[in-house]
C-alpha cells in the first residue's frame, strides 16, 4: 500500500516528505531547494510545507526545476494561527504565488484557534469549492476542535495532521479520527528533529525495544517506526537532508512487521510531546511570524 484514498476520493501518497526547519528554521535558500530535488530524484512525491515555515518559495522552484509534471506531485501546505479568520484567503494565495503553483493538493488548518475556526473554514469550503485546493483538512486538532467543525461544516476534514510517534501515540485522538474516516497524517514519526535540541538517546529511534526490533527485520530504527506507522494506514512526513537518510526513509518496502510487534511498539507510549501542546500553543503562534 502506498497510497490511501481520503474521504472524498483524492489518492495520498501515504509517505511524505516533511520540508520544516530544512537547514534552519525559515530557511529558503538554494540549499533548501537542493535538498528537495535530491528527494524528488529518490521517488517522493509528496511534499509537505506551511506558510510559516518560510520556504514555500524553494520548495516551487524544486517543482519548477524538477521537470516533474504537476500532477505526479501532491503538495500540502497549511494556514498559520496569525492568518485565520479573514486573512485565510488572502494568505492561500500567498501561498500559491510563492509556490509557482496554480492549485494545492491539500490546505490545513495550521493549528486549532477555535475562534476563528468556522471563518477559516468556510473561507476554505470556498476555495475548495472553486477547484483551487482538493481535499481540506486540518492539523494539532484536538477532538473538541473536528466536533466544532462538524457543528457547521459543509466540507468534512480529511484528514488531521498531529504529532505521533512510539513516544505519543495519541490512541484516543486516532480512534476518532478514524471512526470519522478523518486519515492520520504523522509530523515528527521519527519523535522530533535535530532542530529541537532532543538529544538522540532521548528519541525513540534509540528505544531498546525499537533497536531490538529493527535488528529482527534488518532495517534501521527509523525505517521500522515508519513502517510501524504505514502498515497501520497512517501518513508520515518524515525530513532528512543527507542523501543516506532521504534514501532509508523511502525504502520501506521488502518487510512486514507482525501484529505482536506492532503492540509491542504501541505498548512504548508514554504521553510525550517533543513539540507544542494545542491546547496551549495558540497564544505562542501569534508571535511567530509568516516570513513575506
Amino acid at each position: 500500500m502506498t497510497t490511501v484514498t481520503l474521504n472524498n476520493g483524492v489518492e495520498i501518497p501515504l509517505l511524505g516528505f516533511g520540508t520544516a526547519a530544512i537547514g534552519e528554521w525559515q530557511q529558503d535558500d538554494s540549499y533548501v531547494t537542493e535538498t528537495i530535488l535530491k528527494a524528488m530524484g529518490v521517488g517522493y512525491r509528496h511534499f509537505d510545507t506551511a506558510s510559516v515555515y518560510g520556504n514555500e518559495r524553494a520548495l516551487g522552484r524544486a517543482i519548477r526545476d524538477s521537470g516533474i509534471p504537476r500532477q505526479e506531485l501532491f503538495i500540502t501546505s497549511k494556514v498559520w494561527d496569525s492568518e485565520q479568520g479573514a486573512g485565510t484567503r488572502s494568505a492561500f494565495e500567498r501561498s500559491l504565488e510563492r509556490l509557482q503553483l496554480q492549485y494545492l493538493d491539500l490546505y490545513l488548518i495550521h493549528w486549532p484557534a477555535p475562534a476563528y475556526t468556522r471563518e477559516t473554514w468556510e473561507a476554505m469550503e470556498k476555495l475548495y469549492e472553486e477547484k483551487k485546493v482538493r481535499a481540506l483538512g486540518l492539523s494539532n486538532f484536538r477532538q473538541s476542535d473536528i466536533e466544532q467543525i462538524a457543528t457547521f461544516a459543509s466540507v468534512r476534514p480529511t484528514c488531521n495532521q498531529i504529532e505521533l510517534h512510539p513516544y505519543l501515540t495519541q490512541k484516543p485522538l486516532v480512534d476518532f479520527c478514524q471512526f470519522h474516516e478523518i486519515a492520520i497524517s504523522c509530523w515528527s514519526p521519527l519523535g522530533s528533529g535535530s532542530w529541537s535540541g532532543v538529544a538522540k538517546e532521548d528519541k525513540p529511534v534509540a528505544d531498546p525495544v525499537i533497536v531490538e526490533l529493527a535488528e529482527k527485520y534488518g532495517v534501521n530504527a527509523g525505517q521500522l517506526i515508519l513502517k510501524w506507522d504505514i502498515q497501520q494506514g497512517r501518513i508520515v512526513l518524515p525530513k532528512a537532508e543527507s542523501v543516506p537518510n532521504i534514501v532509508a526513509n523511502f525504502e520501506l518496502y521488502g518487510f512486514e512487521l507482525s501484529d505482536e510487534d506492532i503492540e509491542k511498539i504501541d505498548g512504548l507510549n508514554r504521553d510525550h510531546r517533543y513539540g507544542a501542546d494545542p491546547d496551549s500553543a495558540y497564544e505562542d503562534n501569534l508571535n511567530v511570524k509568516v516570513p513575506d
